[in-house]
């Protein structure tokens, strides 16, 4: 299905992207920074040989399109993950106050990025799974349901790339967690069941009973 572009959000409140739609595309010229207001938006590089990598998300009062303030090309995707209202700036024109604003912007960004990094290389496939799924629920793309139970809006796809895995491998490893009672699955969502429980399995302490039925 086509998604549709942008339209006007109202006076002073920039464009609103339906969700699925592009802020820009890798190689589009980088001429304008975007602030996002309201929604997620996704970053993401294609590599060479054709695989999507997520960079990292912006979140509500968050800038992304860095490489304006540079010139040349975009390096990556930005993707509106769900409807998002978006503002954009032109680099050479930013008020002072603005500048320190996109500055701790990017600091806050780059630090994030960084703790992703490192949960990549750290716990099994299912831990960076559901330190994942925990990342994602404090986002837009996290909601409750009318049991008050906290689910988040994510496919296997979102999953592997920001797990560092392959959809298949991800899959197993949901089907695991389903089946040992952490979470429940549905079309695009995944309901956290035992939010206690997954909480316990990142840090590491996992009850040693559920470790030895897993084994």
């Amino acid at each position: 299905m086509k998604v549709g572009g942008p339209v006007p959000a109202g006076r002073g409140a920039g464009l609103r992207y339906p969700r699925g739609a592009y802020l820009f595309r890798q190689t589009d010229p980088a001429r304008l920074l975007y602030r996002v207001e309201t929604g997620l938006v996704r970053l993401a590089q294609l590599t060479p040989r054709g695989r999507l990598i997520t960079l990292r998300m912006v979140l509500p009062g968050e800038y992304c399109g860095e490489d304006a303030l540079h010139g040349g090309a975009y390096h990556h995707h930005a993707e509106a993950l769900t409807n998002a209202n978006v503002v954009s700036l032109d680099p050479l024109q930013l008020p002072e106050n603005v500048v320190f604003d996109v500055a701790r912007s990017f600091s806050s960004q780059l630090r994030r990025a960084m703790d992703h990094e490192v949960n990549l290389q750290s716990g099994d496939l299912r831990a960076r799974v559901v330190r994942y799924l925990l990342h994602l629920a404090d986002t837009p793309l996290g909601a409750e349901d009318p049991q008050n139970r906290l689910y988040v809006r994510a496919t296997h796809e979102l999953l592997a790339e920001g797990s560092g895995s392959t959809r298949e491998s991800v899959s197993k490893a949901i089907t695991d967690l389903r089946c040992s009672g952490l979470i429940e699955t549905g079309y695009r969502h995944i309901t956290l069941t035992d939010l206690p429980g997954l909480q316990a399995l990142v840090a590491g302490t996992e009850p040693a009973e559920d470790k030895e039925r897993r084994s």
